[in-house]
């Protein structure tokens, strides 16, 4: 069987360990100190809560994602939801129905699973007024038995209409919670800045930041190396490092490209650099289709400028080199071409540098040499 997991929530023997920032959230966790989780795309933010949480033991977690949110009904019922699911796992499904009563929350029964399944009365929709309840509802599920709650992509809140109120009713009710933790877990920097260190903004300094940033590339290489040796494979150090740099020491990112390589070998080989490229074309044929989707969308700039960050790197975008490299008039145009790129999600903007969202996206590009 494959050891190599990605694309999920991972924990106990699938999570890299990280002891400091787990111990760090320990302390936070058990003194109810509300937190802001920051980290770029699939750097294991949600896997490191989860994996926080299941040392604790004596807790549970309320999870929320608010990955592409667009109203406050949709929060609520998001909020509902997971309530629903987390009393349901802990035998109080009824107790919670009767205290939503008047959502007319419908249970039936999953064909595939057998198992209870609850959705909230389309018809109803709720306002951010109606947070109030809902968090009520949170607290006294605290009191039964002690509760993390997460927000998960908590920068997307800034995509509602009425963002600004809804933002302050969950204030207002959440600095009453003294002894619940809440966490905002987020992957845009500049949205969740705008949120916790605007003045402006109802949560401000409100909860104490904690970065989830890149493994330690040993520590990191050891992890995989020994999930190798569960099918006798054994992986030269060069070969790892290369992993880590194709991957750019994203968790979710190296997982994926290691499993690939595990498809590609047989059990007691040795996993050299020459064993990426079947790995790479692997993931190439399963992407691929993803990866031409997003080329439609492009112009003919954007895709230059897409092409020359593949092959010149995100570093200086501006510069002559880059703009003589690609083809394109001037500054602005690369500027214009850039934004669209990241209002697409293809690439990002980290500490000055222009990255791809997916970097096997990137080395698709150059093995395609388009």
């Amino acid at each position: 069987m494959n050891p190599f997991r990605y694309g999920r929530v991972v924990s106990a023997e699938d999570f890299c360990p990280r002891p400091d920032l787990v111990r760090q959230m320990t302390g936070f966790i058990k003194s109810g100190q509300n937190v802001v989780l920051q980290g770029e795309r699939r750097m294991g933010k949600t896997s490191l809560l989860y994996e926080t949480v299941r040392q604790l033991k004596r807790y549970r977690m309320l999870y929320i994602d608010l990955l592409e949110i667009k109203t406050a009904d949709d929060l609520c019922k998001r909020m509902v939801k997971a309530l629903i699911s987390m009393e349901q796992q802990a035998g109080l499904l009824e107790r919670i129905l009767k205290s939503l009563s008047q959502l007319r929350p419908v249970v039936s029964v999953d064909p595939l699973t057998g198992q209870p399944s609850v959705s909230v009365d389309a018809g109803i929709r709720l306002r951010p007024d109606s947070l109030d309840g809902i968090l009520d509802l949170v607290r006294e599920s605290h009191k039964r038995t002690r509760l993390v709650v997460a927000f998960d992509e908590f920068q997307d809140i800034l995509n509602l209409a009425d963002s600004k109120e809804t933002l302050a009713v969950l204030r207002s009710k959440i600095q009453f919670h003294k002894n619940i933790p809440y966490v905002f877990a987020g992957s845009v920097r500049n949205s969740m800045s705008e949120l916790f260190t605007d003045p402006e903004s109802a949560f401000f300094k409100s909860a104490i930041a904690v970065d989830v940033g890149p493994l330690d590339r040993e520590e990191f290489a050891g992890f995989l190396a020994g999930k190798f040796t569960l099918g006798k494979r054994v992986a030269g150090k060069d070969a790892l490092a290369r992993i880590i740099e194709l991957a750019e020491n994203v968790p979710g990112d190296a997982q994926e490209l290691c499993e690939a390589i595990w498809e590609t070998t047989a059990y007691r080989d040795t996993i050299h650099e020459s064993s990426i490229g079947p790995a790479l074309e692997l993931i190439y044929a399963r992407e691929s289709k993803g990866y031409e989707a997003a080329l439609v969308q492009l112009t003919g700039q954007q895709l230059r400028c897409l092409v020359g960050l593949a092959g010149m790197g995100g570093k200086a975008p501006l510069s002559a080199a880059f703009i003589q490299g690609v083809g394109i008039t001037g500054p602005a145009s690369i500027k214009k071409a850039l934004n669209r790129l990241i209002q697409l999600k293809v690439i990002f903007r980290h500490q000055g540098e222009y990255k791809f969202v997916n970097p096997f996206f990137k080395t698709w590009l150059l093995w395609k040499n388009y």
